[in-house]
């Protein structure tokens, strides 16, 4: 395999030894570090590998790894343009999440948004919540008429409450089978590689179609993910479980975004009754900035770019961050991923006394 140039400001094999944890003066900066030294960066391999390589080398190793050519043979590489998928599609309805800047499952500032669901007279509208998309049916061509129609500059410098809607196939739980089973034919039910190697199906798969508006931020899943590009490019930020502790993490009323279509203005509405949700709100941005100001502990996420053709194995629990971008045609990005369950095993109780212990002796910047 050919390993990309280690991100700027991470660890590396080439660096000085981290030493013992016995002589660590912070021993989560300690656990970092050795981490980092360990996993500097997702290699690439070309092929998909053997069960029992990739078992070995990845899944066990709990490490990332970006597989080229291994689903030259779909149909959907040749097919899925935007009007193809219309086309295929026809009148069946289908999800899309929209979001007035981009970012469904975040936190949110409240300020200048309009809050709705306060229930009582003495209740205060939060400083900041935890915003959902809002969910709307429409056909894929609706879908593609919205994602295609031009944005002018126009927009940049009002509130994103009165910015154009900003639509992405982004259902998750199984949306591939259960919304677009005219689409299946032209991809597969499962990586054969992953499935032999985990011993079981994924127990979802799903959709993925969007442009560079739309952004992901920071969390974990509970699934090892299998993460096919299609068309267009994805950018994912990495960070090992260890490092929740730099996340930023905050508890936040939940609730979702509404829009006025007919205005095209967007609020937020309060779930009823209140649920309180724990977010990060880290950003690449302030990580690298936290690195250059730290530099007793320089963490930064390892950068995994791919493209049409290619799949990232995302280890189960590790944080990611995800931006996309349109390719050279101008086609947005597509992709189809597949999760396959995790096994609750050591990994999984090392990664909860981590951030325990951080959340106990190390400070209170960690998720729940």
């Amino acid at each position: 395999p050919v390993s990309p140039a280690t991100p700027s400001g991470a660890m590396s094999d080439g660096e000085a030894d981290n030493g013992e944890p016995a002589d660590a003066r912070d021993l989560f900066t300690w656990i970092s570090r050795e981490v980092h030294e360990l996993v500097p960066h997702a290699p690439r391999v070309h092929g998909a590998p053997s069960p029992i390589q990739f078992l070995r080398e990845f899944v066990s190793a709990n490490r990332p790894v970006v597989v080229t050519d291994a689903f030259n043979d779909w149909p959907a590489m040749e097919r899925w343009s935007l009007d193809y998928l219309a086309d295929a599609m026809g009148d069946t309805k289908i999800s899309v999440n929209v979001t007035p800047d981009g970012r469904g499952d975040a936190l949110l500032s409240t300020r200048g948004w309009t809050v709705s669901g306060i229930c009582r007279d003495d209740e205060e509208t939060p400083d900041e919540v935890f915003v959902l998309p809002e969910e709307r049916t429409m056909t894929m061509r609706e879908f593609v008429d919205m994602l295609e129609t031009p944005v002018g500059d126009d927009h940049v410098d009002v509130h994103p409450s009165n910015r154009p809607p900003v639509p992405y196939v982004s259902r998750q739980c199984g949306s591939l089978l259960e919304e677009f089973p005219k689409l299946v034919g032209d991809c597969a039910h499962e990586m054969r590689f992953a499935s032999d190697a985990m011993g079981k199906a994924p127990d979802a798969v799903n959709l993925w179609i969007g442009d560079e508006r739309s952004e992901t931020t920071f969390h974990r899943d509970h699934y090892e993910n299998v993460y096919c590009v299609v068309r267009g490019i994805k950018t994912f930020h990495l960070l090992p479980p260890c490092d929740g502790r730099l996340l930023g993490y905050r508890e936040a009323p939940a609730a979702k975004f509404t829009s006025s279509r007919e205005g095209g203005t967007f609020g937020v509405e309060l779930e009823t009754p209140r649920r309180l949700v724990s977010w990060a709100s880290a950003t690449p941005a302030s990580l690298r900035a936290r690195a250059c100001t730290v530099p007793e502990d320089p963490v930064v996420p390892i950068v995994v770019e791919v493209r049409a053709g290619e799949c990232l194995y995302l280890p189960a629990m590790w944080y990611h961050h995800v931006t996309q971008a349109r390719d050279e045609s101008g086609t947005p990005a597509i992709a189809v991923n597949y999760w396959y369950d995790m096994n609750f095993d050591d990994r999984y109780a090392y990664a909860r006394f981590t951030q325990e212990a951080h959340a106990r002796f190390g400070g209170e910047n960690t998720p729940r």
